[in-house]
C-alpha cells in the first residue's frame, strides 16, 4: 500500500487536476490521506466529490480543534498521524502527476532498500519534474537543471545540511524510514528537507532522473521554484557595498536556521556529522571557512557554500 500525504489549503483552482492525475495512476494500491488547513474556497467540496468516486481510498484527517499550521506544519501533522504499514509519498495540491509516477518510484525504492544481506534499510527516492505555469504551460523541462538542486553522488548528508536537493512532491519513502520519523520538529526548515536529512543520515537516497510530475509555479505557492540564474543576479546585486549589511544579516539568519536543524538532528539521531557541522558554523568566518573546506562541508563548486559558509 502506498500512502499519499496531501496537505491542502484553498486549492480549489488546481486541486481537481491533481486529484485526477492520482486517480489515473497505473498503481491502484494507494490511499490518499488529506489534511485541510482551514480552506474557505470550496476545496473540501472537490475532495468530497473525488472521494465518492474512490470509496475507502480517500481519508480526510479529522481534528477536534482545527488549527492553521502552514505548509510545513500541515505536512508534519500528516506524517505524525498516518502510521499504517506501507510506503509514503508527499503530494502538493496544485501539481500534475505522470500516470507512472507511483509505479516508477515504487520500483526504484525496492531496488535500493535492501543491503547485501537482504535487510531492509530506511530508504527514500525522489525525482526530477518539469515546471508549468498557472495555465499549465511548460516553462522548464527540468526542475533539476534549472535550479541545479539535483541529488549529487557524494556527501549527501553534508550537502543536505546546507541545502535541500530533494523536492518534496517527488519523494517516496519506505516504512523503516517512516518509522524513524515519529514527528517533524519545529526546528526543521521544511518537512521534506527533514525527511531527506533522516534518509541520508540513517538510510539511503536514490535520485530518479525522470520528470515524474509537472510542478506548478504560480503566485500563490508558499515555496517557489529556485532559479539559479535569478538567484545569482540577486546575489551579485546584494553584495554591493550599500547592501552589504543586509546581506550579512540575512545570511546569519539562514546560517542559524541550519544550525538549529543540525542540532535537533543530533539530539534525535546522533552522529558526528551534524554536531560537527553546527560547531563549525558557530566559529568565526576564517576558522569556519578553513574547517569547512578541510572537513568536507564546503563545496567550492556550489554557490551556496560561498554564501552560507564563508560570508
Amino acid at each position: 500500500m502506498i500512502h499519499i500525504l496531501m496537505a491542502v489549503y484553498n486549492g480549489k483552482r488546481y486541486l481537481g487536476r491533481q486529484l485526477e492525475s492520482i486517480g489515473k495512476q497505473t498503481v491502484t494500491d494507494w490511499k490518499l490521506h488529506i489534511r485541510d488547513d482551514g480552506s474557505t474556497d470550496g476545496t473540501l467540496d472537490i475532495i468530497e466529490e473525488f472521494a465518492k468516486r474512490y470509496p475507502g481510498k480517500v481519508l480526510l484527517l479529522e481534528e477536534p480543534q482545527k488549527k492553521n499550521y502552514g505548509a510545513k506544519g500541515n505536512f508534519a501533522k500528516l506524517v505524525e498521524s498516518v502510521r499504517e504499514e506501507g510506503d509514503y509519498a508527499f503530494c502538493d495540491q496544485d501539481d500534475i502527476w505522470e500516470p507512472d509516477k507511483l509505479q516508477i518510484s515504487f520500483t526504484e525504492l525496492r531496488k535500493i532498500e535492501k543491503d547485501k544481506d537482504g535487510v531492509i534499510k530506511p530508504a527514500m527516492v525522489c525525482s526530477d519534474a518539469r515546471i508549468i505555469d498557472e495555465n499549465g504551460v511548460v516553462t522548464g523541462e527540468s526542475f533539476a537543471a534549472k535550479s541545479s538542486l539535483y541529488v549529487p553522488g557524494r556527501h549527501l548528508f553534508e550537502r543536505l545540511l546546507l541545502y535541500n536537493f530533494a523536492q518534496g512532491a517527488t519523494m517516496m519513502w519506505n516504512m523503516p524510514l517512516h518509522g524513524m520519523i515519529r514527528h517533524i520538529p519545529a526546528e526543521a526548515v521544511m518537512h521534506d528537507w527533514w525527511v531527506a536529512l533522516v534518509a541520508a543520515g540513517r538510510g539511503r537516497i536514490y535520485y530518479i532522473p525522470k520528470q515524474l510530475l509537472s510542478y506548478r509555479q504560480h503566485g500563490n505557492n508558499e515555496l517557489g521554484e529556485f532559479d539559479r540564474k535569478t538567484w545569482h543576479r540577486s546575489f551579485m546585486n546584494k553584495i554591493r557595498i550599500s547592501n552589504w549589511r543586509e546581506l550579512i544579516r540575512n545570511n546569519r539568519e539562514l546560517q542559524n536556521e541550519r544550525i538549529r536543524q543540525a542540532e535537533v538532528f543530533d539530539r534525535m539521531y546522533g552522529g558526528r556529522l551534524a554536531r560537527r557541522y553546527a560547531d563549525i558554523m558557530k566559529k568565526g568566518r576564517i576558522t569556519r571557512t578553513i574547517s569547512g573546506i578541510t572537513e568536507g562541508y564546503i563545496f567550492l563548486s556550489v554557490t551556496y557554500s560561498v554564501k552560507y559558509y564563508i560570508l
